[in-house]
């Protein structure tokens, strides 16, 4: 190649030098994953998240054919574990719920060390809506008669919820139905606050819709949010905005192609008609993302609750 003119060498030498970075990267692409992955539960188990990581853990395990394991991390309404993932590497190899719009309220929490629009967002696979449950055999066992109760003894009716992002919901419905009851907040998830309830230690608790239907033999739904039925026989508020969505998220800077190889897969899990299927049986409504569509819900939501 000596009587080559350089121009020409060293255009020879950039074009075999990218085409051996390219087969790198293709031979890197081709092992990933190679080993499991932590899947991240920021709430206590039998909570929503816990619920969604399960839910998706044989089919995950099955599409990206390693082990999926699920660690519990909480505390802090989620921050705890949002804080785990930011700390991890961002390989590919640790991923966690999101729950929306969890993670940015708990994110207005002091010192907390994470930001929700900088993490690498995977896709969202469910929505549910707000409720307001109480046990079973309560003497507030309707909405007429719950608010009658509240309004003639005003803060002495308690109501149980999950943080800040609980006690955000149980501002907005109890101004909606013009009544004042005290909020208790629950740390850990539903998982620790479901049996407050269930044991009357609280009069009514503020979760979503899956909960509802997961628990129908101990808790009755009072009142729903939003517009429309979701529980047949339960009266809606058709103005109370809350909504709970569940999504899978990787630390920031997890390279986009690997972003791209976990997306691929939980949009097939979710495809799967029997998976949608006992969604709806537990009263959530199925959702599949691209990874950009899912970074943009996050940020509709940071916009909306830092109002």
């Amino acid at each position: 190649m000596k009587n080559r003119p350089g121009y020409l060498r060293g255009g020879i030498l950039g074009t075999v030098a990218a085409a051996i970075v390219a087969l790198a990267a293709g031979a890197a692409n081709a092992e990933y994953p190679d080993k499991p992955i932590t899947f991240i539960v920021p709430y206590s188990p039998g909570g929503g998240s816990d619920q969604q990581a399960r839910r998706l853990q044989p089919g995950l395990e099955k599409e990206l054919g390693v082990d999926i394991r699920i660690v519990y991390k909480t505390g802090g309404g989620g921050a705890i574990g949002f804080n785990e993932l930011w700390r991890s590497k961002p390989d590919g190899y640790t991923i966690s719920n999101v729950v929306v719009p969890n993670i940015v309220v708990s994110a207005q929490g002091k010192d907390v060390g994470f930001k929700p629009g900088e993490f690498s967002y995977i896709g969202m696979t469910a929505k549910a809506v707000g409720v307001i449950l109480v046990p079973k055999g309560s003497k507030y066992g309707s909405l007429q008669e719950f608010v009658a109760a509240a309004k003639a003894n005003p803060g002495k009716l308690t109501t149980a919820g999950v943080g800040s992002t609980g006690a955000r919901h149980h501002a907005e419905i109890t101004q909606l139905l013009g009544i004042e009851t005290t909020y208790v907040p629950v740390s850990g998830g539903v998982g620790k606050m479901m049996p407050m309830l269930q044991g009357k230690h609280v009069d009514a608790g503020i979760t979503s819709s899956t909960h509802a239907v997961r628990h129908r033999a101990t808790v009755d739904t009072i009142v729903t949010a939003g517009p429309g039925t979701v529980l047949p026989g339960v009266p809606n508020e058709p103005n109370w905005s809350y909504t709970t969505t569940w999504g899978v998220m990787a630390p920031p800077g997890t390279p986009a192609d690997r972003i791209a190889i976990l997306n691929a897969a939980l949009n097939k899990v979710t495809a799967d008609p029997e998976f949608t299927a006992n969604l709806e049986k537990v009263g959530l409504k199925q959702l599949r993302m691209t990874p950009a569509e899912a970074k943009a819900y996050v940020e509709a939501a940071v916009k909306k609750y830092t109002k």
